[in-house]
């Protein structure tokens, strides 16, 4: 009986630490709002997404989650147009990134990204944000360069 106890003591400490870094995520501490996104086909889709903007959260961004649910992403803002970079260090879920102009345009589109690298991904030119989204969403929805985010942080939405 101790042998149990002691095995199940273990195993439980070894998900709440996952846990926690799941938990502390912007992902899951911050209101989500709505992004919808047309393809050049026409196709929507709608997703509830955190928008981050502080320097500690861009930092962090989606480090440590576990799992994030299919219709959620995040928005990495920044205050200004510009060349970006983002890794995947820590970053434990494959994901799609989409590199978006201040219309909200999608500029580029990098697919199933690699979990913990620490290889830079570049925008490719000046975006004022990225979104990631769960891998493989992009090729699901057809996300192509040239597809149109609707949200309140891009100048193609009324910020009533």
């Amino acid at each position: 009986m101790k042998r149990v106890c002691i095995v199940v003591v273990i195993t439980s400490a070894f998900v709440l630490v996952p846990l926690a870094g799941q938990i502390n995520s912007p992902l899951f501490l911050y209101e989500k709002s709505e992004l919808v996104i047309e393809t050049e086909d026409g196709a929507t889709a709608t997703f509830k997404v955190v928008v981050v903007t502080r320097s500690e959260d861009l930092a962090q961004g989606l480090m440590n989650v576990q799992f994030m649910p299919l219709d959620q992403g995040m928005v990495f803002l920044h205050s200004t147009k510009r060349e970006v970079s983002m890794w995947m260090k820590n970053t434990h879920v494959s994901l799609d990134m989409w590199f978006v102009s201040e219309t909200g345009l999608v500029t580029r589109v990098v697919s199933k990204t690699q979990p913990e690298s620490t290889d830079l991904i570049r925008s490719g030119g000046p975006v004022l944000a990225v979104v990631e989204v769960n891998a493989g969403l992009s090729s699901l929805i057809g996300v192509t360069a040239g597809a149109q985010l609707r949200h309140r942080v891009f100048s193609n939405v009324s910020k009533d």
